[in-house]
């Protein structure tokens, strides 16, 4: 009898918080400078990117895509909905992503899951950066003009 080799899995945890990790980061960035960006084009002033604020972009609510009704049935009013909420609360996910990435990483790098090891490490920084980027005063006035 042979043996046949099998094909080499990831653990669960570690397939589980990459894709966690990598959902929050796409809903952050929508619900963040997706909505910065569709302000700025709104208000005609692409400037207002690095400046963020009510004086130059309006009310963040106004520049929401008014694609359909604005009602609950809609699914872009949840969408954008549910990614302003996760970047209102970029801090304790930031700091979980950044958590459950470093703890991961350790057991990815043992069993050898190179590919998984790699993905956790690239989005484990990025949510370094974003934390980073969210206590910087640039971080700061983004974060005040998404709140009002």
């Amino acid at each position: 009898m042979t043996d046949v080799d099998r094909p080499h899995r990831a653990p669960a945890a570690g397939r589980a918080v990459v894709w966690t990790q990598f959902a929050l980061l796409v809903a952050y960035l929508i619900g963040s400078f997706g909505v910065l960006i569709l302000a700025a084009v709104r208000s005609g002033d692409p400037a207002a990117i690095l400046h963020p604020g009510l004086e130059r972009l309006g009310d963040p609510k106004e520049s929401l895509p008014g694609l359909g009704p604005d009602s609950v049935a809609n699914p872009l009013v949840w969408i954008f909905g549910v990614c302003r909420l996760i970047a209102w609360f970029v801090y304790p996910l930031g700091i979980a992503m950044l958590l459950f990435g470093v703890v991961t990483l350790v057991p990815s790098w043992r069993r050898g899951d190179r590919r998984t090891f790699a993905r956790l490490a690239v989005l484990t920084t990025v949510w370094l950066v974003l934390i980073l980027l969210a206590v910087s005063p640039y971080g700061q006035d983004l974060m005040g003009w998404l709140l009002d």
